[in-house]
């Protein structure tokens, strides 16, 4: 394997395996000592790849975040229609948000950021701050196309997110039994047919 290979496996390696001690412990008990323990690693390494343990914890973000933070990228949501490409934007965040690792995250770095606030930063704008300003992004090109006509994306952008995510994410925060795939399946389509009755072009 040659060494640009074998550095990011390695570099992968780190990165599994801190993401599994940060969600088992915390981020203020999960310690680097233990890190290099599980890994063979050697704390060189780990700060040539991430710097230090916040910006380990921010690969982490980025790692679990990158599909849906990179959506009109990975996507190719140019090539659909404009319901097509809201369903596929609704469909993967769904998937990510209420997925264990992100409600773990949400809830370690809810717990610590009181002690660690460079956590709440580094999660917002690694998160839910880049995958909305991708989303202002996206219908901003859908207004300059004539396909959708919004006069405030950014109200626009809370007005999808907030409806789509907000109970169910609470509800998977607190506890409580999350909405069956189907069920959410149904429930982001009337958002997005909702979001086009009012922004649709008409």
């Amino acid at each position: 394997m040659p060494s640009t290979e074998l550095s990011q496996a390695k570099r992968q390696k780190i990165l599994d395996v801190a993401t599994e001690l940060f969600l088992a412990k915390g981020y203020g008990e999960a310690s680097m000592t233990e890190l290099l323990r599980l890994t063979g690693g050697s704390k060189t390494t780990i700060y040539t790849y991430f710097g230090d343990k916040a910006g380990l914890f921010t690969a982490i973000i980025d790692e679990l975040l990158r599909d849906t933070v990179a959506f009109s990228d990975s996507n190719n949501l140019t090539e659909l229609s404009v319901r097509e490409a809201l369903l596929e934007v609704a469909g993967r965040h769904l998937k990510v948000v209420l997925s264990d690792r992100y409600i773990r995250l949400i809830r370690i770095v809810a717990a610590e950021v009181g002690r660690f606030p460079e956590l709440g930063k580094a999660f917002y704008e690694h998160g839910p701050g880049l995958s909305y300003a991708n989303f202002m992004a996206f219908l901003d090109a859908q207004v300059d196309n004539g396909k959708l006509v919004i006069e405030d994306t950014p109200r626009a952008t809370d007005l999808f997110f907030g409806t789509l995510l907000h109970r169910e994410v609470l509800s998977r925060v607190y506890g409580v039994k999350s909405t069956p795939l189907r069920e959410r399946k149904r429930v982001a389509a009337a958002i997005v047919d909702e979001f086009l009755h009012y922004y649709g072009h008409r």
